[in-house]
């Protein structure tokens, strides 16, 4: 009986090991619900009629702002949980412990081994590359 008792509790524990997370995670979730929300149906699609320039201007900068405040919701979240940026800076020596290459060229102006080119920004958990920038 205890045995069951503890599988089941080991089973449980398992099971719900990332609802701190998946709470935390939902207001990032709720932002971008909002943000898209902010487009009118009417932006939604290609406009068959010409619309006023300015009212387009507004939304999309209602838009950006939803999606911004969104971005920095899910950064916080991530970095309460251990999770973390890894932003190399341009011209920063390129290091294969953390950095995935993409391509090689010559640049010049640049030395040898030197990142000159960021497609995307990695992750660390708790110090551990979870995603190498590349």
């Amino acid at each position: 009986n205890q045995r069951e008792m503890s599988r089941r509790e080991i089973e449980m524990t398992a099971q719900f090991a990332i609802q701190k997370f998946a709470k935390d995670i939902l207001s990032a979730v709720d932002n971008l619900e909002l943000a898209l929300e902010s487009v009118p149906p009417e932006l939604r699609t290609e406009p068959t009629t010409p619309i006023d320039s300015a009212s387009v201007i507004s939304k999309l900068v209602t838009l950006y702002k939803g999606v911004y405040l969104t971005e920095s919701e899910l950064l916080n979240t991530l970095k309460r949980h251990g999770i973390e940026k890894i932003e190399p800076k341009l011209g920063e020596k390129f290091d294969p412990k953390i950095h995935e290459a993409l391509y090689q060229a010559n640049v010049s102006g640049q030395d040898v081994g030197t990142i000159f080119d960021i497609r995307k920004i990695g992750y660390s958990l708790n110090g551990r590359v979870l995603r190498p920038p590349q």
